[in-house]
């Protein structure tokens, strides 16, 4: 007896054992599956999150000076913007108190791992230094800095030599001339203040990788664009321009426009056509951005939360509830709302998953008609012969509920029947419960799927949560209390379920 007892016991440890083991084993591999996937799409992420400029975007064509104003105002940090010709450099220049702030922060000053393209911080802010050494991050895909490379082909760099460099208070455009590989140690190099443009000239002549003949000697200003090397942990890759100032005179004169009405000033006017200075004074004078031949007009900033002086701060536009919730926006991300959350992602997947469980949705769905067969089975017993012990016992325990429900104590076969459904499974008020609850859930996650087509794009940057996470959640969570009631049987204790 006793060792029966303990072999009961083992028995059951083990079996307990096992289900731990399955389950741990499920859970382990489920969570690598999951944690793989976001680590793939945080690296695709990261790399197409490196060229955002902040939220910013404008016309092509449109002068930068005419849309760093609303840049500027909203981050005290702003110095510049970068712009190089045929390649992917085309950013904000911030500035930090080190040279280590921005390279882990982007142009809001959140965390993110591609940080922004930033000036030296021994730089003068107003770009009146003669050497400017600007810093960003390598990126594999050309984002940030990582077209620099491309200037280590001489004939790329033959055909691509101009850019432009445009602050608040004038701009410069840009002429490279030579790239040099170095280290992040490289005092000729990194060291800004009371640069010897004649030393630096000389020391980029003997070590340049790829350089090209200019009158470099009469340079006054010059630009260093840095960024990692891929081959060295301390390797450097950096492009030197020459900068000349742009002469950017203010009008002070209505401009004549050809070939177009002249147009009613308002408080933004609308000008066409070649725009000259006639030198004759203006009543009123429109307001113009850059050289007065440049007639692409001001340019539109969208309407995102960053987006400009027009544009809601962030949060403002938000309800209590989504002020309440943005303040677990993740860093990396400078876009506020204008973006969609993996968590909705994830509560809309889990709903459709509670509804049709693909590990187990025979079973669900096929419950019913199991517990009709099982029903049907138990109630064959009233007039089967030859029964084993087992099953006359079984009988008879259906026997007895059907005396207690018999008004006369008598047993007929529709009674022995009823009490076969009340002794196992009592399928009639089960099916009204269960189509209840799936139409519940197709309800719920129908619902679900809706509210996340209209209110996310799955083409802008990605945040974990917004302001329509509540909802989703509690979608979800409605919908498996709904499986929970409504959808699955509870098996009673079969000996203890009588009357």
């Amino acid at each position: 007896m006793l060792l029966v007892k303990l072999k009961s016991i083992l028995n059951m440890v083990s079996l307990a054992g096992i289900r731990v083991l399955v389950v741990t084993t499920a859970l382990l591999g489920s969570t690598l599956v999951v944690y793989s996937g976001y680590s793939l799409y945080e690296q695709i992420y990261t790399q197409n999150r490196a060229f955002s400029s902040g939220s910013l975007q404008y016309e092509e064509g449109t002068p930068l000076s005419a849309v760093q104003e609303s840049f500027a105002e909203e981050r005290a940090d702003y110095r510049a913007w970068l712009r190089v010709e045929d390649t992917h450099i085309n950013y904000p220049v911030m500035q930090g108190k080190d040279d280590l702030y921005y390279a882990n922060h982007d142009v809001d000053g959140k965390s993110s791992l591609t940080g922004a393209i930033y000036l030296a911080s021994a730089n003068a802010a107003d770009m009146s230094d003669n050497y400017i050494v600007v810093f960003g991050h390598h990126m594999d895909n050309g984002a940030m800095f990582g077209d620099l490379d491309l200037f280590l082909n001489a004939d790329f760099l033959e055909k691509h030599q101009t850019g432009e460099l445009v602050f608040p208070g004038g701009a410069y455009d840009i002429q490279f001339f030579a790239v040099l590989e170095t280290d992040a140690y490289d005092d000729m190099v990194y060291l800004t203040k009371d640069k010897d443009l004649e030393k630096l000239l000389s020391y980029i002549s003997l070590n340049a990788k790829v350089q090209k003949p200019l009158t470099a000697k009469d340079a006054t200003r010059i630009v260093a664009l840095s960024t990692c090397a891929g081959a060295t942990t301390n390797g450097r890759v950096v492009l030197f321009g020459v900068l000349t100032p742009v002469e950017r005179p203010e009008p002070t004169t209505e401009p004549s426009v050809t070939d177009t009405p002249t147009p009613t000033v308002t408080t933004e006017p609308e000008i066409s056509g070649a725009a000259e200075p006639t030198g004759e004074p203006a009543t009123p004078t429109p307001t113009m951005t850059g050289s007065p031949s440049e007639v692409t007009p001001v340019p539109t900033v969208t309407d995102k939360p960053n987006g400009g002086p027009d544009a809601p701060k962030t949060g403002e536009h938000l309800s209590w509830l989504g002020r309440f919730f943005n303040r677990f926006l993740p860093g990396g991300s400078s876009y506020g709302w204008n973006a969609w959350a993996l968590v909705n992602l994830i509560c809309v997947l889990a709903t459709f998953y509670i509804v049709f469980p693909f590990h187990n949705l025979r079973l669900k769905f096929s419950r019913i008609d199991k517990m009709r067969k099982v029903n049907s089975a138990k109630a064959a017993l009233w007039d089967a012969e030859g029964l084993t012990p087992a099953q006359l016992a079984e009988r008879e325990s259906i026997m007895e509920i059907a005396r207690r429900l018999s008004k006369n104590g008598k047993v007929t076969r529709e009674e022995f029947g009823r009490a076969v459904e009340r002794r196992y499974y009592r399928v009639g008020s089960f099916s009204r419960r269960f189509m209840l609850g799936i139409a519940v859930e197709a309800l719920i996650a129908s619902v679900g799927f809706l509210a996340f087509v209209n209110t996310e794009n799955m083409r802008l940057p990605m945040v974990l949560i917004d302001q329509w996470t509540p909802l989703m959640l509690l979608l979800m969570v409605t919908c498996w209390v709904a499986d929970v009631a409504l959808t699955r049987y509870r098996v009673k204790d079969k000996e203890n379920a009588t009357e």
